[in-house]
């Protein structure tokens, strides 16, 4: 999220946000003394008094028992704080925008997936005029471990998680390149965790590949992907790197919408 300046900034809000938001970073759970908050902000302690005084009442703080007293967090801070969710989702978000802009820079199919019963799900597609159109259709649903964005979901689960599925899928050979064992998988996830993308190399179809980036939510859960088509004859080394520049930032714009890694 790009930084903000008010034009018409009222100070005492400002320093009461600023007080909320020192709190929040208290690593102890009994909060912080008003001394330690004035310190850190370098506040007169009546300052900091009345802010915190204000809060109590609005149930944003509350100041614990006993001797030595400390403001910590409250419930009222918390319902507003979760209200945020319902606003920002991935349907409300700008991805179709996003994701037409992406494909017309870079002239390739971009993709839209999300993780529906252990099955890569296409929910939006972007074709060029200039290229015969991907094969994936809307809804079409794709094996997470033979496909770039299914390989991001799977990051979401647990070793255990991985190996059952394993067990319990029938994993089928596309291609001479396709992943069938866990061992191996466990191998590919490491590297795409790593690297923060995930590849198709002719896994799923013959010389048909493509690079998958993650959207993550507020949890850091990876809730969707979005991936970009290519042939691999035609693609240099060269060109990759500049998918992954385009690709990425346009995967950082909704997981920025979605929460993720904004402060």
């Amino acid at each position: 999220m790009e930084p903000y300046t008010p034009k018409y900034p009222l100070h005492t809000l400002s320093n009461a946000l600023e007080v909320l938001n020192v709190i929040s970073q208290s690593t102890s759970s009994d909060g912080m003394t008003l001394s330690a908050i004035s310190e850190k902000l370098s506040l007169n302690k009546s300052t900091i008094h009345r802010i915190l005084d204000t809060l109590l009442a609005y149930h944003f703080v509350e100041k614990t028992p006993g001797v030595i007293k400390t403001y910590r967090l409250s419930w009222g801070a918390y319902k507003i704080g979760n209200s945020v969710p319902k606003y920002h989702t991935l349907n409300s978000s700008s991805y179709a925008t996003i994701i037409e802009e992406l494909s017309n820079k870079l002239n390739r199919s971009c993709i839209l997936s999300i993780n529906n019963e252990y099955a890569s799900v296409t929910i939006y597609k972007v074709d060029p005029l200039s290229q015969l159109p991907a094969q994936a259709l809307i809804g079409a649903r794709n094996p997470l471990y033979a496909t770039a964005s299914g390989k991001l979901f799977m990051l979401n689960f647990t070793n255990e998680e991985i190996k059952n599925y394993f067990q319990h899928t029938d994993i089928k050979k596309f291609t001479s390149n396709t992943i069938l064992n866990y061992i191996d998988f466990l191998d590919e996830l490491t590297k795409i965790k790593t690297n923060n993308f995930a590849m198709d190399n002719n896994e799923y179809e013959e010389n048909s590949s493509c690079i998958a980036m993650p959207i993550r939510d507020y949890t850091n859960k990876i809730v969707a992907a979005i991936s970009v088509n290519y042939s691999t004859d035609e693609v240099s080394e060269a060109i990759i790197e500049d998918i992954k520049i385009h690709l990425r930032k346009g995967c950082d714009q909704i997981s920025s919408y979605l929460g993720y890694n904004i402060f």
